[in-house]
This record gives C-alpha cells, structure tokens and sequence, in this order.
C-alpha cells in the first residue's frame, strides 16, 4: 500500500529522529553537543558565576560528605580483610586527606571557577585508591570494594556539578586502571576478569552519559530562567514606561482642563452681557444671533472639559462616594429631567411603562451622571421620532437591571468593544456624524464598577443599542448574637 503524502509531498508516517531534535535543541540553545557547554565564552562564563554563587556552597558540603563516606569504608576493611588491613587502612586515610586538602583551594576566587576540576579530582582519587585497594587484598575480598567505585561513579554524575569532559576523563581513565589490574593480576580467575569488564564498563557508560545529560539539562533550566528573568525585566520596565505615560496623560489633561475652564467662564458671562444689552437696546438681531452661538458653543465646551475632569478623577480614584438608599424610580426621573432640553431638541420620546420601583445603594449625584452619558449617547445615535425605552426590574439574585434602549443605528461587536475605550467613537474622525470625546460609556463604566455595579451593551448590528446596568445587592452582614447567648 502506498505511504501517504500532504500537499507538500512529505511523508506523513515519518517520524523525526528524537537524535536530530535532541541536537536541534541544543544548536537552538547554543550548546556543543560534544562538549555539553555553551558555545560562546560570555554565556559559559556567566553560567559558571551561577554555579559558584548558588552551587559551590552546597558542593562543599558534598565534599565533606565524600569524605565521611569513604573513611567508613574502614567497617569493610577489618571484616573482609586478613592481609594487607594496615596498608589498606593507611591508605584510605592518606587519601581522605588529600581530598579534604582540596576543599580549602575552593576558596581561593582564581580557582572558585573550575571547583568542578576539584570535584572531579576528588572522585578520581577515591576511585584510585579503591583499585588499589582491589590490586592488595586477597581476590577473595576484592569483589565488593567495586561497590565504592560504582557509589562514586553515580553520585558525583548525579549530584555534583562536573564538566562533562573533565567527569568523562575522570571516569574512562579509573575504569583503564581497573581493567588493566584485572587483566595483569594473575590471581583472578577467567570469570572475575569477563565480569569485572562487564560491570566496570557498564558504570562507566552509566556514569559519563548520566554526567552528560546533567550538564546539558543544568545549561537548559539556566538558560530558560535567564530569559524568563530578561522577560520580567522587560516586563516591569515597560509597565513602568506605560504607568507613567498615562500619569503623565492624567496629568496633562487635568491641568488643561482646569486651564480652559476660566477662560472658558469668562467668555460665556461676557457673551450673556453683550447679547442682554444688545436685547435692551432692540439692536441687530443677527448680533444676538452670533453671540447665542458663542454662547451655545462655550456651554458645549466646557461640559466636555468638565466631562474630561470627571474622567481624570474616574481613573485616578478620586471620585468620593455618598451612598444613600435611593429609589430607582427618583433616580431615572432626575436623569431624565437633566436631559429634558436635549431629548425635546432632537425630538426623541421617552418610555418608561416598564420600569419597576426598587430600592438602590448608590451615590445619586455621580450615578445619575453616567445615566446621562448613556442617555446622551442614544440622543446622538437615534433619529428624530424614535423612542428612548427605559425599564427595569428585580433579578431572582437581589440585583436590581436598569436598561436604556434606544431605536438608533445598531452597534457591531468591535463597535462595542470599542465604546468603553476612552477617546475612542464608533465612526471615524474623519467621518462621524456625531461630535465628542469617546469618554462617556468609560466615565459611566467606572463610576458603575466603583459601586459594585457593571454595565454592558447589546445590539443586533442594525437596529438599536441597549444599555445594561447591573446594580447588584450589598454584601450581607453579618447578624449580631443575641444578647442572652452574649451573655451565655
């Protein structure tokens, strides 16, 4: 049966060699495959300053390990050997010495770098005198002192942090030492020589493979915390720069607006002057006409500067709330009769039929101002002679949904998502139809959020957006005990 093929012609049942992606994550990482180490001298140098500030202490007290290991050796000495005790025990103590002479040098900052050399001579030495020890005693006492060259072989690849070319000479040339007194002491039989090779070998496969994997595997972890270290870096750094340009924004757009407010106040109370006097005097009526321009473009003005203060304060957690117990029927009648002027100009009906009474735990000032900013929306969104329905009802949960619906143009999803953006408008600069500041649904949103309420629209894309604020209830409190059961 024919093997199949993708568009592309490649073998679908064809596996990757897990040996090229093994080398491919090294080349990736930037680590010879042949020596276990990073490639470039700058990477190696400061992995190794790692490994001397976070592993050299721990190292040393390996070491001392080591040590009180191989000195217990002594326990084997005198219950398997009858010749040769006073050499073996000799030696063993010699040799212990010379390992503990190695750890003060790890404190010398020249050789703090290369304490893996240090380690590994350590093992190597102990390895030594254990086959010396074998080359000694009788052949009847040697078979379990391979033991100790099997512990040192696997702890030290396991445990201790040795380069791996340094750890694979270390063990090669302690198995040829091994091997070349099994084959020239003539007091081991044929199957102590064919075994002997076996095993020795066999660790030390075990032992330079584990060293190689440790070392590849030490170099990947680093490698991967040294680029989620740079990560957060970057991070924090571009948190900062973002926190402190929208301060910076915050800053700028509440001088500003406190900046244009009174010369804003002046030209409105100037135009009133100038256009009573010009009405005293039945002078020119275009004169008047001009100056209830002025005066109608300043009133614009400065009520979307004042729109932009409440923002400010909106995102700098200024606003301060008096929350009282309110009805919302008083709530939406008073939002209504502050948009009475600009529902009656763009000839929009109101329909509040489907609005049920219930009690609310608001701040009626600011609350009703974001009613009016949703409210305002919907006046520049509808047509003249359409409705603006405003209903609300009690949920099963003891929140209480207030919806304002208009008939305008509908919103699609990026339309929405888009409207509690600030300065941002569902039409284009260069073409709306509709003058603002895109702050109106953001000023509402989080005065809403501020009092345990959200806020969410809907629309069909076509016809009508809805408005959706969800007051939930207070947290409960918790109930006093009785008196009695105080007192009990």
């Amino acid at each position: 049966m024919a093997q199949p093929f993708d568009s592309a012609g490649l073998d679908l049942q064809k596996k990757p060699n897990p040996l090229t992606v093994f080398q491919q994550t090294l080349e990736r990482d930037g680590i010879s495959p042949w020596r276990a180490r990073f490639k470039a001298r700058d990477t190696e140098r400061r992995y190794i300053q790692n490994l001397v500030e976070k592993t050299l202490p721990s190292e040393r007290m390996l070491w001392y390990l080591v040590i009180f290991t191989y000195l217990g050796y002594w326990i084997l000495d005198v219950l398997t050997i009858s010749e040769g005790l006073q050499t073996v025990l000799t030696m063993r103590v010699i040799v212990a010495c010379a390992i503990a002479a190695l750890i003060p040098l790890s404190f010398v900052p020249k050789i703090k770098p290369h304490f893996g050399w240090l380690s590994a001579g350590g093992i190597w030495l102990s390895g030594l005198s254990i086959i010396a020890m074998i080359a000694i005693i009788p052949p009847q006492g040697a078979p379990p002192y391979i033991i100790g060259v099997l512990v040192a072989f696997v702890a030290s690849s396991c445990i201790m942090r040795i380069p791996f070319l340094v750890a694979a000479a270390a063990y090669l040339s302690t198995s040829a030492v091994y091997l070349a007194v099994l084959n020239l002491r003539p007091a081991f039989s044929d199957v102590d020589v064919i075994s002997g090779h076996f095993f020795m070998l066999s660790i030390a496969v075990v032992a330079v493979a584990t060293s190689y994997l440790q070392e590849v595997r030490s170099r990947m972890i680093w490698l991967r915390d040294e680029q989620r270290k740079r990560d957060n870096e970057v991070i924090e750094k571009l948190l900062i720069e973002a926190t402190a340009a929208d301060q910076s924004k915050i800053n700028f757009l509440s001088m500003m607006s406190h900046e244009l407010r009174t010369p804003l106040h002046q030209i409105i109370g100037y135009a009133e002057v100038v256009s009573n006097s010009y009405k005293a005097a039945n002078d020119d009526d275009d004169n008047v006409r001009h100056l209830n321009e002025i005066h109608g473009s300043a009133h614009i003005l400065l009520s979307r500067i004042q729109k932009m203060l409440r923002f400010v304060d909106a995102t700098a957690g200024k606003m301060k709330y008096e929350i009282v117990e309110t009805s919302s029927q008083e709530l939406v009648d008073v939002a209504i009769e502050r948009m009475r002027a600009a529902l009656e100009k763009a000839s929009i009906h109101t329909d509040i039929s489907g609005l049920k009474d219930a009690t609310l735990n608001i701040d009626i000032v600011h609350t009703c101002y974001a009613i009016n900013n949703i409210i305002e929306n919907a006046i520049n969104a509808s047509e003249a002679g359409t409705t603006l329905h405003i209903s609300g009802e009690t949920l099963e949960d003891g929140a209480y949904e207030l919806a304002i619906r208009d008939e305008g143009r509908g919103m699609s999803p990026e339309q929405i998502d888009k409207a509690m953006k600030p300065f941002t408008q569902s039409e284009s600069a260069l073409v709306r139809s509709r003058e603002g500041l895109g702050l109106g649904l953001t000023v509402a949103k989080h005065i809403f959020e501020d009092q345990n309420a959200t806020i969410r629209l809907a629309s069909d894309g076509h016809t009508g957006t809805c408005a959706i604020v969800r007051f939930n209830p207070p947290p409960a409190k918790a109930k006093k005990p009785p008196k009695n059961a105080q007192q009990a």
